[in-house]
């Protein structure tokens, strides 16, 4: 019943404001074998309500665009269409945007709405990979939000920032590295940022010939400022996370490379 009182009740008071009259302040009843409301008692007149008007209040006036007076003051006034345009998209909304705009599947909407804070990861990786986007959502479901659930983690506490994860993606489209070397280099960017947890988030990293080399701000200070221990126990843990299958000499000319950029 609430359902078709509302919709009667506001069909009514447009249909007597467009024909010139008052909403006037009043107890309704509905009645829902006629599907209408009826008067029950006038608010204004019954000492009850002790109704009376607020005088620190001015009267709250609503337009649409297309009827503001020119000559009106904005201040006394409500443009219902200007809060319109400014009013973030419903769920639902935001959900047909995403399925339309990158074609991914309805389901994977609903966890990108749902996840504070993905959907917004996920455009932006977007925009800065060149990878399609329904590869670049599989990525972030399956590998980046599997981690972020395992850990109890939310999006903006992610070890992979979005810029990361789409410089990573870049790679595997160029087919610079493979899909299983851009996992292990996902894996290795969170097991370096646990590491270096109270240091920096800054984090850079190249690939080359298979060969990823990761390293914070911190150590990039350090190793630009002759330190070359860091340089060393850098070429170290790449060995050992690689489980000794990477070149280190081919690991050291990767990060001296990227240091003199």
């Amino acid at each position: 019943f609430l359902l078709l009182l509302s919709d009667y009740e506001i069909q009514r008071q447009i249909e007597e404001l467009e024909n010139g009259g008052t909403i006037l302040n009043e107890t309704r009843a509905f009645d829902s074998k006629l599907g209408c409301t009826v008067p029950m008692r006038d608010k204004e007149g019954k000492q009850d309500y002790r109704f009376m008007p607020e005088p620190n209040l001015p009267p709250l006036i609503l337009y649409d665009a297309k009827s503001l007076p020119a000559n009106m003051n904005h201040q006394q006034v409500i443009n219902i269409d200007w809060i319109h345009e400014r009013l973030p998209d419903l769920p639902s909304v935001k959900r047909e945007k995403l399925v339309e705009q990158y074609g991914i599947l309805p389901e994977h909407s609903f966890t990108l709405l749902n996840e504070d804070g993905l959907a917004e990861f996920f455009e932006t990786v977007v925009k800065q990979t060149q990878m399609k986007p329904k590869k670049v959502i599989g990525w972030i479901l399956n590998h980046l939000l599997s981690y972020l659930k395992q850990h109890s983690l939310t999006v903006k506490e992610s070890p992979v920032s979005s810029f990361l994860l789409a410089d990573l993606l870049n790679l595997l489209e160029k087919k610079e590295i493979s899909s299983t070397a851009a996992k292990q280099v996902s894996i290795l960017l969170i097991l370096l940022y646990s590491e270096a947890l109270g240091m920096s988030e800054d984090v850079q990293f190249s690939c080359n010939n298979g060969v990823c080399c990761i390293c914070f701000s911190l150590q990039v200070m350090a190793i630009k400022a002759g330190n070359q221990k860091v340089l060393n126990k850098l070429i170290g843990l790449v060995q050992r996370k690689t489980q000794g299958r990477s070149n280190p000499v081919l690991v050291k000319q990767l990060l001296e490379k990227k240091l003199s950029e």
